[in-house]
């Protein structure tokens, strides 16, 4: 039994029970009312013809809307992460420490050369311009190619680093040439730059300030008596 029926009857049996209590002015609106809703409610019949119109319209109408195959996504591009550059091998060795080259380079005198040449005294003067920080940047156990004004090269070994009151880097280091050893020291700020290299031959001076000056060979402690500017090695 459906809800539709179930309304029907409860209305019926109320209804009864209204006659039975003689309220009979009540019984005709409520007979009409039950009427009324059970029309309502109830679902009209459906001739078979318009229900095949129904279906051929439907039909005729064709999907609401028409799929459309979606296109197949091209497969991402994995690009390789960024590798950063390696140290080069002849800077870097298996004990952490570098190789540090040519940390100045020969220059030429102009109206701008902020340090005069030095006086007669001296042998070799070159002017030098710095290349880079490698000065002062030094660490111990670094080595530090010296380029000189004859030409050659020394490999100066960087044993001691300080940090100066001032703010200026100074860091010492030897030179070994046959066994023996020469000492070199740095001292890098922020504007000048001062060092000293021990050699065989003699000793050499570096000054520049606002990365440009000079490098030469000291002159001979003693020329009146023969004296020798060679400086004695250290033995190890």
């Amino acid at each position: 039994m459906n809800a539709i029926h179930c309304f029907i009857r409860i209305v019926f049996d109320w209804s009864i029970s209204m006659k039975r209590a003689k309220w009979k002015p009540w019984l005709g609106l409520c007979a009409l009312l039950a009427g009324v809703i059970g029309w309502y409610l109830w679902p009209q019949p459906v001739a078979p013809g318009q229900a095949a119109g129904d279906e051929e319209r439907a039909a005729d109408s064709g999907p609401l809307a028409e799929l459309t195959p979606l296109a197949a996504m091209p497969a991402p591009v994995l690009k390789p992460a960024p590798v950063a550059a390696p140290a080069k091998p002849d800077r870097l060795r298996e004990d952490g420490s570098q190789q540090l080259e040519t940390p100045w380079q020969a220059a030429e005198v102009d109206a701008d050369f902020p340090l005069a040449e030095p006086g007669d005294a001296v042998e070799q003067p070159q002017p030098i311009a710095l290349q880079g920080s490698d000065l002062e940047r030094a660490q111990v156990g670094d080595s530090v190619a010296l380029p000189m004004p004859d030409g050659s090269t020394l490999q100066a070994r960087v044993t001691k680093v300080e940090l100066q009151r001032g703010g200026e880097r100074n860091w010492q280091g030897e030179i070994r040439v046959d066994g023996d050893s020469y000492p070199v020291n740095f001292t890098v700020g922020k504007q000048a730059t001062f060092g000293f290299i021990g050699t065989p031959q003699g000793s050499y001076s570096v000054e520049t300030l606002g990365g440009k000056g000079w490098v030469y060979k000291n002159p001979p402690l003693d020329l009146g008596h023969g004296g020798d500017d060679a400086l004695i090695p250290t033995h190890q």
